[in-house]
């Protein structure tokens, strides 16, 4: 008998009786809305980046919360229930709070940086804003450095 253990996935797939993934996604105990991608490198993109368009500084901000907001407006309209009322009210809030903040003459780095955080905490678990949530975060990045 070798010393070396067998491979558990095998040549013909899991063993009997065996709970494996042995590629692609796995959702266990949830529901998924919009697409998934899974295994290295995996990468899902929608639409266009939220900071494109040449838009910088506030203004790339304030066009990526727009572009949330509208996203998650359009989500909630087609999709009910896919955004539980209270993570879309949060997120709906800060939004409209990040949109106030950029508004002004020197948007300041605090409020900002706290809304971003309550709006991607809110919406990170829904795939379909995944993009709109990273367009968020990088256009708020890209102005005050992270």
């Amino acid at each position: 008998m070798s010393s070396q253990q067998p491979d558990p996935v095998g040549p013909l797939g899991p063993p009997a009786g065996g709970n494996w993934n042995s590629g692609g996604v796995q959702v266990v105990g949830s529901t998924v809305h919009g697409p998934v991608a899974g295994g290295q490198g995996a990468v899902v993109r929608i639409g266009a980046d939220a900071a494109a368009g040449g838009a910088t500084g506030p203004e790339a901000l304030r066009a990526a919360a727009e572009t949330l907001r509208a996203a998650l407006a359009r989500l909630r309209a087609e999709q009910p229930g896919a955004v539980p009322e209270e993570d879309a009210a949060d997120a709906e809030a800060a939004l409209a709070d990040i949109l106030a903040e950029t508004a002004l003459d020197e948007p300041r780095e605090g409020p900002l940086r706290r809304r971003v955080r309550s709006a991607s905490d809110a919406l990170r678990t829904v795939a379909v804003l995944a993009a709109a949530v990273s367009g968020l975060e990088t256009a708020f990045a890209a102005l005050f450095g992270g």
